[in-house]
């Protein structure tokens, strides 16, 4: 067998056991696999990470003009070849060997058998290895319950990465909720008869009696600096709450305006609080006005969650603030009853997905969601409760929920204050491993995590359907917008003069 596979090169210098250096004559591909035959009969898997390409006929020449008579005279054979490779495990057992290989020892170009046993026995397509035409699969088990980061900078294809991830899923009946913060999903849409996608929207809505005092307060505008309105509302809820029951109300307007009487019976005795009791008065009397579309009675998210459908919420017409607090609430409450349900002895998985997570749960500031994304992070693989996290500024990410990532598709990233915060949340992401992401194309990823047996260079697949997001085609609206505004001028023109009619 070793006869009919290619020898790319020879191993050299002093080994290890987790990284070889090789020799060749020509260069392989970077993100190419290799396999070398060990002393004790086991075949590993290696990948090559770095490439680099000499001529020792050039190595000290300094003049331009000696530089060109040489190239007449050298060879190809004056040309060498270095490299890195890092060794993955064994084909077998996956296992990195105890003894590193022997210098001089052949390295193979890894065969499509080989490669197919490492990367095509999951249980979702996700793509296609770069160096070969070889289906990319990952164990949908391991890639749910050790959670999941799409990361790349914008326009790379991330919101793609997630159209596949939710076709594949389809495959298998699975129950998502996409948090769809820019409406990219809404009128999500598969080409493939085989697999219609079984699509479920959420109108986003909050049930008010169910939200804290100080969640109330956000979501009606109060700052957060306000330390006389925030107490009177706390109050005032507590006593309406004290004295009915959910059912009491027909609806979140009348439940409100129990709450704003409360309060006006309050200014008579704190007659100095007046003003800020007042206030408080008008940022709820606003918010019955202005996000009357968001608030209601009787609700529970969960009953609006379709099992076996991939359940949409989207959020592009709501604000930051209020974004926050409908992810939080819906996480809570999915949380608590997925523990519920596995309590019960009828587990029901559930996988979640947060885009541009960087808003909703940043570094450099608490918010409500953060809270609950942390802990389905921490905990949710115990309960059924799969997380992915998809962001295109990875720096700015909870450092905490990353981390609890441990699958992790990562396309380009340039800034290497971004490869630094994925690093440090990754172990398996070596140092070699970051350097390819800036060369990473449209389109390509590095995927690695227990979700995939062994790191690889990927072509993701491309979404057969259609999906928000994509780029607009400004040129062509452009010079639509130009041939209209052409049209609307030429019917003003008066046709006697050429000019413009007053």
């Amino acid at each position: 067998m070793e006869r009919e596979r290619e020898v790319i090169g020879y191993i050299i210098g002093e080994t290890t056991t987790t990284e070889i250096l090789f020799l060749s004559n020509k260069p392989p591909e970077v993100g190419s696999y290799v396999s070398i035959k060990y002393l004790d009969g086991r075949e590993v898997i290696g990948m090559i990470e770095g490439v680099m390409q000499g001529c020792s006929v050039f190595n000290e020449v300094l003049n331009v003009n000696e530089l060109l008579k040489l190239r007449e005279l050298e060879t190809n054979d004056s040309f060498y070849v270095t490299g890195k490779i890092k060794i993955l495990g064994d084909v077998e057992e996956k296992k990195i060997p105890r003894i590193p290989p022997e210098p001089g020892t052949e390295v193979y170009s890894a065969n499509e058998e080989i490669l197919k046993k490492m990367f095509s026995e999951g249980h979702m397509e996700i793509g296609k290895l770069i160096s070969k035409d070889v289906p990319v699969k990952l164990d949908v088990n391991k890639l749910c319950s050790r959670h999941l980061a799409i990361l790349a900078i914008t326009g790379m294809g991330k919101s793609n990465t997630v159209a596949v991830l939710l076709s594949e899923l389809n495959k298998l009946n699975a129950t998502v909720l996409i948090f769809d913060i820019h409406g990219e999903y809404r009128n999500i849409e598969s080409y493939d008869n085989n697999n219609k996608l079984k699509i479920n929207i959420i109108k986003p809505k909050i049930n008010i009696y169910n939200i804290g005092s100080g969640t109330l307060a956000d979501l009606a505008g109060v700052d957060a600096q306000a330390t006389k309105q925030r107490p009177y509302i706390r109050r005032a809820v507590k006593n309406v709450k004290n004295n009915n029951q959910e059912v009491d109300f027909d609806s979140a307007e009348d439940y409100i305006k129990c709450i704003i009487e409360e309060l006006e019976s309050f200014i008579e005795d704190n007659k100095r609080d007046a003003d800020s009791i007042q206030t408080a008065i008008f940022r709820l009397e606003d918010m019955l006005q202005f996000k009357k579309h968001l608030i209601t009675l009787h609700y529970k998210p969960i009953d609006k969650i379709m099992e076996n459908h991939i359940n949409i919420l989207p959020l592009e017409n709501l604000d930051e603030g209020d974004m926050d607090i409908i992810i939080s609430h819906f996480s809570k409450e999915i949380l608590a009853d997925r523990k519920d349900a596995l309590w019960k002895g009828s587990p029901k998985p559930i996988f979640l997905i947060l885009e541009e997570a960087h808003l909703i749960i940043p570094n450099n500031r608490n918010t409500k969601s953060k809270l609950y994304i942390s802990r389905i992070a921490r905990e949710g693989r115990k309960f059924g409760v799969g997380l992915c996290i998809v962001s295109q500024r990875p720096k700015t990410l909870d450092p905490e929920s990353l981390s609890q990532c441990n699958n992790l598709i990562i396309s380009k990233l340039i800034e290497p204050t971004d490869q630094s915060h994925v690093q440090q949340a990754s172990e398996s992401l070596s140092e070699d491993l970051i350097k390819q992401l800036p060369g990473l194309n449209v389109g390509e990823a590095i995927i690695l995590g227990p979700a995939l047996k062994i790191p690889a260079m990927v072509k993701i697949n491309r979404f057969n359907g259609k999906y928000g997001g994509e780029d607009i085609n400004i040129v062509d609206i452009w010079k639509g917008s130009m041939n209209e505004h052409d049209n609307y001028n030429y019917g003003k023109l008066d046709i006697r003069g050429g000019n413009e009619l007053d």
